[in-house]
């Protein structure tokens, strides 16, 4: 079954899928946004502990976020190969397995904050916000699943109108949360915005749930069968797991660099923080032509279609040249805007002292976006082909190899400025995009089997 009705692989049908899939990212990633930009406001302080905390909470959500919503991969190759029956199996599995995350999240949450940022009353912020990100934990990899069986599928509308939905609840609840009401809710400053986050994605998981189990889905895709299978929980799992593992990997060098930034001083962290707010923003567009780029490919490998896939690739290639320049086009034009939304509060630093470097901070991170989208166009499809365990290696190696070594040679015991630090993120993306390539070229993807004819 077709996902579009445009050329198979072509720019417009890539385009047409991924859309709406980066219009559900960027409510997902400007609900973060939103957090930093009210709590910059509420506090300098709460702008940069939350930076940290969720920098690192971020990196065992998203774990388990990858590793239920691998289920996608199955619900397309059984989508391309036309077993409509299966579509809810796989989904049901990765169900199974987020509830059985509360066994990692709730004891994370109780005795995590601790562990990681001790008993410093410097650092109670970081462990506040820390305690109610993996409160909410399992409900990440409940809706990841879910994500799974509707992008698989290329029914990615629900998604995005359900997406937006929740980031105008986060917004509101961001306002009454963070600030409080007087004579009915206190400020909670760092607490308000996580349970605004969290709350959302609740909201989103439970909607998505009520339309996976409604009764065309149940009838005629298979939704209804919930028993446990062991034998493609394993298959699930085998292929998953590697991309939970690097997520997690990844996301914990991010936490290091955040962490070295911060030794570094105000000026460090403060750019840093600004430069990540950005990326996180804009990442909408990496995350959702990745996401095209997985559910297109997985179609066509169920097709037994592989001669497409170098058109998909070619096609996300284009859309991030594309959007490279639209974003240079906005830091030349805005630059001065987006500035003052992060320094204009700042308690201890005078904005114009950090213009220059922040400037070309910035303009390194578009090039990063550039590099990482192109990276990831090409996880996508190692990705849909099951050749996670590749991604694994390359990406937990190059963070530490390639970024957080780097990082503490030249900047923390080198005294490097805080612009050779951002430079280094291109670095380690441009490094593993190439070997992402190469393994595309020249590895088994084509040859793995996830599901039988």
């Amino acid at each position: 079954m077709a996902l579009t009705k445009y050329p198979e692989g072509s720019l417009r049908e890539l385009t047409t899928l991924s859309i709406p899939l980066m219009i559900a990212s960027f409510s997902t990633m400007a609900m973060i946004f939103v957090d930093r930009l009210l709590l910059a406001n509420y506090s300098t302080a709460a702008m940069a502990a939350t930076v940290n905390a969720s920098t690192l909470g971020w990196a065992f959500l998203f774990g388990w976020f990858v590793l239920a919503n691998i289920c996608e991969v199955f619900v397309a190759q059984y989508n391309g190969a036309k077993q409509y029956h299966k579509l809810g199996q796989p989904v049901w599995q990765m169900i199974w397995l987020s509830f059985t995350s509360l066994l990692f999240f709730f004891p994370l949450a109780i005795w995590g904050g601790t562990f990681f940022y001790g008993l410093n009353e410097h650092t109670a912020l970081e462990r506040q916000y820390f305690f109610w990100m993996m409160l909410f934990g399992p409900s990440f990899p409940f809706y990841g699943a879910l994500c799974g069986f509707f992008i698989g599928q290329g029914k990615i509308k629900i998604i995005t109108l359900l997406a937006i939905g929740a980031n105008i609840i986060n917004c509101l609840l961001d306002i009454v949360l963070i600030f409080g009401v007087q004579g009915w809710i206190p400020p909670l400053g760092v607490t308000g915005a996580a349970i605004a986050t969290c709350g959302s994605q609740i909201f989103q998981a439970l909607v998505l749930f009520a339309i996976f189990m409604n009764k065309p889905n149940r009838e005629h895709l298979g939704t209804a069968v919930m028993r446990l299978n062991p034998k493609l929980l394993w298959n699930c799992f085998q292929v998953g797991s590697p991309a939970a593992i690097f997520a997690v990997m990844e996301l914990l060098g991010w936490a290091v660099f955040y962490w070295l930034m911060t030794m570094m001083g105000i000026e460090y962290i403060t750019i840093a923080g600004i430069c990540q707010s950005i990326l996180i923003l804009l990442f909408f567009f990496i995350e959702g032509v990745n996401k095209g780029v997985t559910a297109l490919t997985g179609n066509f490998i169920g097709a037994n279609n592989l001669d497409i896939v170098h058109r998909v690739a070619k096609s996300g290639i284009i859309l991030h040249l594309t959007f490279f320049l639209l974003v240079i086009g906005m830091l030349f034009i805005a630059f001065e805007s987006i500035s003052y939304l992060f320094l204009n509060h700042s308690e201890l630093l005078v904005a114009h002292q950090l213009d220059s470097s922040l400037e070309i901070c910035l303009y390194l991170t578009a090039v990063y976006i550039l590099i990482e989208g192109i990276r990831m166009v090409y996880a996508g499809i190692l990705t849909a082909g099951g050749d996670t365990l590749f991604l694994l290696f390359s990406g937990s190696i190059g963070i530490w190899i390639l970024l957080v070594l780097p990082t503490y040679l030249l900047v923390v015991k080198g005294g490097a400025s805080i612009e050779v630090a951002i430079s280094l993120w291109i670095f380690y993306s441009g490094s593993t995009m190439l070997l992402n390539i190469w393994r595309t070229q020249h590895g088994k993807w084509r040859t793995i089997k996830l599901i039988h004819n």
